[in-house]
């Protein structure tokens, strides 16, 4: 079975994960640093807690298997492009040190694993059913997690 945020073991694997980030965690690609990174991953969450009205690209992510596979089969590219909104250099938002963006993050994820439901559109994806979300969550957490070797 497919890692999943809403599984509580592996819920507990990510936060174990983001303890382990440091200021100086090594980047394996990119050009985030790891406060950067933790406000980019929380920027997912926050979308998911305060959904809008959201455009879906035409592209074929929106359809089966092709939201299946980009969900729960093939692994992301490393250097793969940002959303301008979710990207820390083009967004310049306030971000804080390691400890505070980390924390906050948490907070995010505390609160979205509190959610009955997930109505948020996915802008490459469109509809997205809970457990979806829950992998997709997921998948951004570890992908990033690797990029600092946590």
């Amino acid at each position: 079975m497919a890692a999943n945020i809403l599984n509580v073991a592996d819920a507990e694997a990510i936060r174990q994960r983001l303890a382990l980030l440091q200021a100086d965690s090594p980047r394996q690609w990119g050009t985030m640093t790891v406060p950067e990174m933790c406000w980019h991953c929380r920027q997912q969450l926050e979308f998911v807690l305060r959904p809008a009205d959201t455009k879906v690209l035409k592209t074929i992510y929106r359809f089966q298997p092709f939201k299946w596979l980009a969900v729960f089969g093939v692994p992301w590219p490393k250097e793969a492009p940002t959303a301008p909104q979710m990207d820390a250099r083009r967004s310049q938002p306030a971000v804080g040190d390691v400890a505070a963006e980390r924390q906050a993050l948490l907070a995010a994820l505390e609160q979205v694993l509190l959610l009955p439901d997930i109505n948020a559109v996915h802008p490459l994806f469109g509809r997205l059913g809970k457990h979806y979300w829950g992998r997709l969550i997921w998948k951004h957490l570890d992908h990033h997690l690797r990029q600092f070797n946590c």
